[in-house]
């Protein structure tokens, strides 16, 4: 479910994808998470939970802050700010898998305070 509605997935009969006025090309972007380091990114692939993990985050931004951001796309039932390496990260855990990915959907590659935000599924349990 997206948006309240079931989401279906086939294979394209198309060859080609003919772009539209508002699609965006992330071939080559460093949003592409894929691009670079494959296996290692594969190893993160996972899917849809109740949780997300956010990543290249501002320094000084806390749990209200991600909260306040994140709450217009469901329940948030925990948020946990953490630093690993010098970089600011969070785990936030939504009452349900379609709310965790409305939020996905939405706010990947968003900026706070000047920074392009990460977010992808994660495959911790609880927080």
């Amino acid at each position: 479910m997206l948006f309240g509605k079931h989401l279906e997935v086939n294979f394209s009969r198309s060859p080609n994808i003919i772009p539209g006025a508002d699609t965006h090309e992330y071939t080559k972007s460093n949003l592409n998470r894929f691009n670079k380091n494959a296996a290692k990114n594969y190893r993160y692939c996972c899917s849809p939970t109740k949780i997300i993990h956010m990543s290249t985050l501002p320094q000084d931004i806390v749990a209200e802050e991600i909260a306040s951001l994140l709450e217009e796309h469901g329940v948030i039932v925990n948020c946990k700010v953490f630093e690993t390496n010098g970089k600011r990260q969070a785990l936030v855990q939504f009452e349900s898998e379609e709310e965790a990915t409305e939020a996905l959907v939405c706010k990947h590659a968003s900026l706070i305070s000047g920074l392009v935000i990460r977010i992808s599924f994660s495959q911790a349990q609880n927080i």
